[in-house]
């Protein structure tokens, strides 16, 4: 830290002017990055367009020295170049390695979720086959539990038990009609 006043001048001035300087290097930067996406889609007309608007901020970075004046030029030159390129058809799109990564991400789950689509329409045909062949056994259940199971007589309110009691009797009485529906299934089968 220093401890001299001129020091510590320097210190918030410099801050400053980083401060200052980065915003100029990221709106240079966002302008050319909005040029090289114009170019990529081929979009001749909007390349024209931010052709002049991202030379005005590379020049703007060399004139407040956030480049050196040679960078600039050298930069301007590349995106003119791209421009005449793919106006005349010959540039290939070049697309950086994070680019491709992202798409080769994106192409990869597209597929994984393709992969598991068709995994939940292979389980629901399965199980619609599943019912279909147990549909026709339903009606045989309802008859076995008919004939196994006679009505009991209608209670009123009093008479019921508490609902704790009510539960295990419901059990109870789905077991024997569980039952009866394996034989009556063993029946078909055999």
């Amino acid at each position: 830290m220093p401890n001299i006043k001129s020091a510590e001048k320097r210190v918030s001035v410099t801050a400053t002017k980083k401060l200052q300087n980065q915003m100029v290097r990221s709106q240079m930067q966002t302008a050319i990055k909005k040029f090289n996406a114009a170019i990529s889609k081929g979009d001749v007309e909007l390349a024209k367009q931010l052709l002049p608007e991202t030379s005005s901020k590379i020049d703007n970075a060399a004139v407040k020295h956030v480049i050196h004046k040679n960078a600039a030029n050298h930069r301007k030159a590349q995106i003119a170049k791209t421009l005449s390129q793919l106006e005349k058809g010959v540039i290939v799109v070049k697309v950086d390695a994070k680019t491709l990564k992202q798409a080769e991400q994106k192409a990869a789950a597209a597929k994984k979720a393709e992969e598991a689509a068709a995994i939940k329409a292979q389980r629901n045909e399965a199980k619609k086959a599943k019912e279909s062949a147990k549909a026709p056994a339903a009606p045989a259940k309802k008859s076995a539990k008919k004939a196994t199971a006679p009505k009991a007589p209608a209670k009123s309110k009093k008479d019921e038990a508490p609902k704790a009691e009510a539960a295990p009797k419901k059990r109870a009485a789905k077991k024997p009609a569980a039952e009866a529906t394996e034989e009556v299934a063993g029946d078909e089968i055999k």
